[in-house]
């Protein structure tokens, strides 16, 4: 089992930022009203949380959403924000780049569940809602095409 020692410091971080990010960018896609914000939010947390069975990449990913789910997360996600809707989008996505390089390091069905979890987030997100919008399909299609090996 891959563990948190396998990656440098900025590897590390790029991976438990990835979760957050993951919400961000489908987050700022969508259109929201308060309740729609909290069944977000909400959806988010549980997927980060509760990851399921994910194979060999479970305990990596046990590693991960603990570390995803502290205040100092939360809080680093303000550096992401962008002007717009689209600039955040943007930048998400440009600042996931790195988990996914790192993601490389690992053996293949490992990197893959890690990355399937990721994509789970991005959907959970979206599947909060009564319908997944367009805009916020196409940040998940942008996702899976990051963290998915074969892009599907």
């Amino acid at each position: 089992m891959t563990d948190k020692s396998v990656f440098s410091d900025a590897e590390w971080h790029a991976l438990t930022d990835a979760p957050l990010l993951v919400t961000l960018a489908v987050f700022v896609t969508g259109e929201h009203g308060p309740i729609s914000m909290v069944k977000e939010a909400t959806a988010s947390a549980h997927a980060i949380a509760r990851p399921g069975n994910r194979g060999s990449g479970s305990g990596l990913i046990a590693e991960i959403a603990a570390e995803a789910e502290t205040k100092e997360a939360r809080h680093d996600m303000k550096e992401h924000q962008g002007r717009s809707a689209d600039e955040t989008l943007q930048r998400t996505l440009t600042d996931l780049q790195p988990a996914a390089a790192a993601l490389a390091k690992l053996p293949a069905d490992e990197g893959a569940q890690v990355g399937a979890w990721f994509v789970d987030i991005a959907k959970a997100v979206a599947g909060a809602a009564k319908t997944v919008k367009p805009d916020e399909q196409a940040a998940i299609d942008k996702i899976v095409a990051l963290f998915s090996p074969t892009g599907a």
